[in-house]
């Protein structure tokens, strides 16, 4: 089934299909009472203005480069790898009902979400889950097996929109109960993050596990916060970064923590976020615009902690890989995907943030 993930107190609504459900968790109790109808009491995970903020802290003290020396390279079309797994982003320009109308661009995103095991997705207009029902039964009706989750609309009046997860079924497995949307009460951001979690669809091979982890699917606008931000959102994203994944390694020992969306920033532009020890985003100043002359979509991770990412990432050209003209692109969307590939194991690690817990308790 399709399902929504709300904010706030919100109740979740359904929308009958094959997509699976995933609720909210609360930050300290889980709210397990189901209404009748399927409608469920839900909350959010963490309170994003209850959050400790770093700036000035020594945490962010020991600014590290947020870039990445790798070239990126062309994605093998239709070929997936056996030994890794590709993280997609794609911020799909005013996706709505008109554009899932158009059996050409829809034909031209199935093929694209296809290329991916996890792709998030940003700019879902209207609130309404369709358009990625569509494209999950366009993929079945193609052969693959795809599930997602919807997120309740997030933002202010008519420029709301909801983020998704699309996933693999068959690679990838979502972590259940993991997803939902930060808190974000004295509007600090205009969009706030949509979280979840997710597993490979391995065994244990040779005492390897299969790799975990939790995205923070993100559509900042960093010119536009509400009047209490002391800055931009770039500055509100990396207290949501720290404790997203503070907590999930506190809850689930889950150090595999990636943020990726649509920034709208290029990578001297993460301000805070990029100031984080460890912190980079793995396509550095890569244009990821179908124009080819902005950097705006980012996959963030800490190299210290996911050591799974294999160094190899790049944009999915719409006109150079899937032969379109240019303006048949923009008809898609103003984005291209921008990807990263991961390990499907886990691979060992140190212990890195027992001592950034202690640190951010003390703030």
């Amino acid at each position: 089934m399709v399902f929504s993930i709300g904010r706030k107190q919100r109740s979740g609504n359904s929308v009958t299909s094959r997509l699976p459900f995933a609720k909210f968790l609360g930050p300290i109790t889980c709210l397990g009472a189901v209404a009748a109808g399927g409608i469920l009491a839900i909350s959010g995970r963490l309170e994003l203005s209850s959050l400790a903020m770093f700036r000035g802290s020594s945490e962010l003290s020991s600014s590290t480069d947020s870039t990445t020396n790798v070239t990126p390279v062309k994605l093998n079309l239709g070929q997936k790898s056996q030994t890794n797994i590709r993280i997609a982003t794609f911020s799909i320009q005013s996706f709505g009902k008109r554009k899932a109308a158009d059996v050409n661009v829809m034909r031209v995103l199935t093929h694209v979400i296809s290329q991916f095991d996890v792709v998030a997705v940003q700019q879902i207009q209207g609130g309404d889950p369709g358009p990625i029902e569509a494209i999950v039964n366009s993929l079945r009706n193609s052969g693959a097996s795809y599930n997602a989750t919807v997120s309740q609309p997030i933002g202010q009046g008519s420029q709301s929109e909801s983020y998704a997860f699309l996933w693999d079924d068959t690679r990838i497995q979502l972590v259940p109960d993991s997803a939902y949307v930060v808190q974000d009460t004295a509007d600090r951001m205009y969009r706030e993050p949509m979280v979840a979690s997710f597993e490979t669809r391995v065994g244990t091979a040779d005492g390897r596990r299969p790799f975990r982890f939790t995205l923070i699917n993100a559509h900042a606008s960093p010119a536009t916060v509400g009047a209490a931000a002391a800055g931009d959102e770039m500055d509100v994203l990396d207290d949501v970064y720290v404790r997203v994944r503070q907590y999930d390694y506190q809850t689930n020992g889950e150090e595999d923590c990636i943020l990726l969306g649509n920034l709208n920033v290029d990578a001297a532009g993460l301000k805070e976020l990029g100031q984080i020890p460890g912190v980079q985003s793995i396509a550095g100043e890569t244009k990821t615009n179908t124009l080819g002359n902005a950097t705006q979509d980012h996959i963030i991770i800490d190299a210290r902690m996911t050591r799974e990412f294999s160094g190899r990432f790049g944009v999915l050209s719409l006109v150079d890989q899937l032969g379109l003209t240019q303006e048949q692109a923009l008809q898609v969307s103003d984005h291209q995907p921008l990807w990263g590939e991961f390990s499907i194991y886990e691979v060992p690690n140190f212990d890195a943030l027992g001592d950034q817990s202690q640190g951010a308790s003390a703030q």
